[in-house]
């Protein structure tokens, strides 16, 4: 929105500046008087449309960035109540598991952390709420994922 409100202030200004110029005569193009009113009429409204266009971009951008700013405030606070409230051997001794496959296991921490999340802080968005689970699984269940090489990491029954 930032780089869309300059591009749109900038065209927009220097466009303002050339009708003018054009119309007063400064720039000399051969035409007739009356298709120097009309172009001169219409290029300005479309340049004073871009300015406006900027301003509203800008405002947008601004509105935005204090979004973005809240949201990496709450992903802070998310992950710090993770790290405190999360345990590998907590979270396997709640799941209660039985010889299942590594693939199984992590569907199972998955939706748990997941849930925990959800019920802490209520109202997220699912999407953020599985990227963050997604950037957490791997901190707190690292040493899962040592086994697996970089040869074989197609291969998800871990390198055996």
């Amino acid at each position: 929105y930032r780089t869309s409100a300059y591009t749109f202030l900038i065209v927009g200004g220097v466009g303002l500046i050339v009708i003018v110029l054009f119309f007063l005569g400064i720039i000399d193009i051969k035409m007739s008087l009356t298709n120097r009113y009309m172009i001169s009429g219409v290029m300005g409204v479309l340049f004073l449309l871009f300015i406006v266009m900027g301003i509203i971009s800008m405002k947008n951008f601004r509105t935005f960035k204090r979004k973005a700013y809240k949201e990496n405030n709450l992903t802070v606070e998310i992950k710090k109540w993770c790290m405190e409230n999360f345990s590998k051997e907590e979270i396997d001794e709640i799941l209660a598991f039985s010889d299942e496959r590594e693939e199984v296991q992590y569907f199972q921490r998955y939706d748990h952390m997941k849930n925990a999340i959800k019920n802490q802080f209520m109202n997220l968005n699912e999407g953020y709420l599985d990227r963050l689970v997604e950037e957490i699984y791997p901190e707190i269940f690292e040493d899962t994922f040592e086994g697996i090489s970089m040869e074989n990491s197609g291969d998800f029954s871990g390198g055996r």
